[in-house]
């Protein structure tokens, strides 16, 4: 099955090609979009020594991860985007019909281009950061490849629950909630300390951003780690299996094209 997927990512790429200069404006609109998000930090951070006692590396450390993650879920699992207009345009019969998990076919349908720079860029500036922390080594290497898993899976569970409640509401193909998790998600670029009681909640267990960027930083500066690291872990694999229950959930109140 691995294989299959990645031969329809490389397909996908190879379709999107053939229109050169579109395929390198998205991958460039990927960075410009992500340079433009650590300006804000970075226009703080020379008036401010450090947030809530975090400082500048730590800060964009967190925004590296994020990047990682929601550029691999652009890459890889695109296809989550388009369940509403599967649901409401009639194709999503389709994926019914064919003897595969239907689940495994949404997330291997399309590829976002911008998210192979936004990844590229992503690494780049984690490597940058580390080293500026001190922490560049095999061991933080190798833990933020187990942060960057985790934070797919959480960032992939996230998206895959805002798109699956669109089996619930008849909104005519189109529905902000997906759109306003991701929205909410962006908070967790900062250190969520800064924020009231309940928004912090809700970035660490309703929409736990907060585990794909802070939570690894923490683990990384010595705080707690074996707990935050199982807490991390287990964040992931709950949130998948609760992903995945709410796909599948849908499916069930899925009623055709003629809901």
């Amino acid at each position: 099955m691995l294989k299959i997927f990645l031969g329809l990512k490389e397909q996908y790429i190879k379709t999107e090609m053939e229109y050169t200069f579109n395929f390198w404006m998205m991958l460039l609109s990927g960075v410009l979009t992500k340079l433009l998000g650590m300006a804000v930090p970075f226009v703080i951070c020379r008036n401010i020594p450090s947030i809530a006692g975090w400082m500048e590396e730590e800060i964009y450390l967190v925004m590296a991860y994020i990047f990682i993650a929601e550029g691999l879920c652009s890459v890889l699992f695109e296809g989550i985007w388009q369940i509403p207009e599967m649901v409401f345009g009639g194709r999503f019969d389709c994926i019914l019909s064919r003897p595969v998990s239907p689940l495994f076919q949404v997330l291997s349908y399309g590829m976002g281009l911008q998210g192979i720079s936004v990844v590229i860029f992503g690494f780049i500036s984690m490597n940058v950061m580390l080293a500026a922390m001190g922490k560049y080594n095999m061991i933080t290497f190798g833990l933020s490849l187990f942060f960057i898993l985790c934070g797919t899976v959480l960032c992939m569970s996230v998206y895959l629950i805002g798109n699956s409640l669109v089996f619930w509401f008849d909104s005519g193909g189109r529905t902000s909630i997906p759109y306003t998790f991701s929205s909410i998600g962006q908070y967790a670029r900062y250190p969520v300390g800064i924020y009231p009681k309940a928004v912090q909640a809700a970035l660490l267990f309703v929409i736990p951003y907060a585990f794909i960027g802070m939570v690894p930083v923490l683990i990384l500066r010595g705080e707690h780690t074996a707990l935050y690291s199982g807490a991390l872990a287990g964040m992931s694999l709950l949130f998948f299996f609760l992903a995945r229950f709410m796909f599948y959930r849908g499916i069930r109140h899925y009623e055709s094209m003629g809901m």
